[in-house]
């Protein structure tokens, strides 16, 4: 690489040029096969996880609305919708730790320590992802960890219960709403894995660098648009579709709440209008709604949606301003750019002018 350095007065003094050379910087190291192969099958896994979120529970949710007209079949394939989902994340999340902890691979382009995977995977495979196991796998066996599930969605028991078609209506969508949105994140997993594939190639180990290390090789999910379009993609989830699974979890704490207060009045119409009804009847059914295994799981969301999603969403917002800083000092910045020039008048009245070539 040369520098030219060409100083020009304004007084007849003639201009001169000095050019410097600089060592080229050194090739990248040949990148390890893990490097590349295990971040491409983990955004594979992931974007199964997107697939079955999205199509598997939001498309479906609305656009078939599990018909009151055949109930039964509307849980099985319930149960086999959140069967298929929650396996897509367990295995997706355990490939991640297995990345992290076995080869020492980070399969995510914007983690720079494995600390934060499993900060972010664990809790999900030891407490979110088995709180929902009694719901879908429908063994009676497991009845009792659950038992509000059963009654809405198995029909026989339901018959018994009196549950009303409408009410397992609301049950199914509100449920599939939450979990649909809560997942719809795995997109931006996808996204960063291909863009570690690309990082990898191009011996590249931080996202930081990209702009200056890969500004002469063809990039796609590492181009500007496609760190644009990443970013705004959390954005929307942390500030958008997760307030939607919230707002969902809502919903299928009513019904199981329904549910239960239903119950209680088809029990006993005569302490409706007491004054011990409160304490006799509203704690107990608010306790026995939020011991229910499958609200747990919205409650364990919606905790951590409260804490780390604003700041996360902030932090995501800075991210994107300080790309578009970068963005319009880049041609200063990058020595590979042809015709990149920084013209500085001295107080002798001169000029000099840096040219960086290759």
């Amino acid at each position: 690489m040369k520098i030219k350095l060409s100083s020009n007065s304004g007084g007849g003094r003639p201009s001169t040029t000095t050019t410097l050379k600089l060592p080229c910087p050194t090739p990248p190291p040949p990148q390890q096969w893990q490097s590349i192969v295990l971040p491409l099958i983990a955004g594979i896994l992931h974007l199964r996880v997107f697939y079955y979120a999205v199509f598997g529970c939001i498309l479906r949710n609305y656009n078939l609305n599990y018909s009151v007209n055949d109930e039964e079949s509307a849980s099985s394939v319930f149960r086999r919708t959140c069967f298929l989902l929650d396996s897509s994340i367990f295995l997706a999340y355990t490939f991640d730790l297995v990345c992290c902890l076995c080869f020492r691979v980070l399969p995510f382009s914007r983690c720079n320590c494995s600390r934060d995977i499993v900060g972010h995977h664990v809790p999900t495979l030891l407490l979110a992802l088995p709180l929902a196991i009694p719901l879908w796998s429908g063994y009676s066996s497991l009845q009792i960890f659950d038992p509000v599930s059963f009654a809405i969605l198995d029909k026989a028991t339901a018959n018994v219960s009196g549950v009303a078609p409408d009410l397992r209506t609301d049950f199914i969508n509100a449920y599939a709403t939450a979990s649909g949105y809560a997942y719809a994140s795995s997109l931006n997993e996808v996204l960063m894995c291909l863009q570690r594939v690309e990082m990898s190639l191009a011996g590249v180990s931080y996202i930081r660098d990209v702009a200056t290390k890969m500004s002469n090789q063809r990039r796609f999910f590492t181009s500007r648009a496609m760190l644009y379009a990443e970013l705004s993609y959390k954005l929307v989830f942390f500030w958008g579709m997760s307030l939607v699974a919230c707002k969902a979890c809502f919903d299928f704490d009513w019904t199981v709440y329904k549910y239960y207060s239903s119950s209680i009045s088809s029990s006993d119409n005569s302490n409706n209008n007491s004054s011990e009804h409160w304490m006799t009847t509203t704690i107990p059914l608010f306790l026995a709604v939020y011991t229910s295994p499958a609200v747990l799981r919205g409650v364990l969301f919606r905790l951590f949606t409260i804490v780390m999603y604003p700041s996360m969403g902030f932090r995501c917002l800075a991210t994107m301003k300080r790309l578009h800083r970068e963005g319009k000092g880049s041609k200063m910045m990058m020595y590979g750019e042809e015709d990149a020039k920084i013209t500085k008048k001295n107080d002798d009245d001169t000029v000099t002018t840096i040219i960086c070539d290759e």
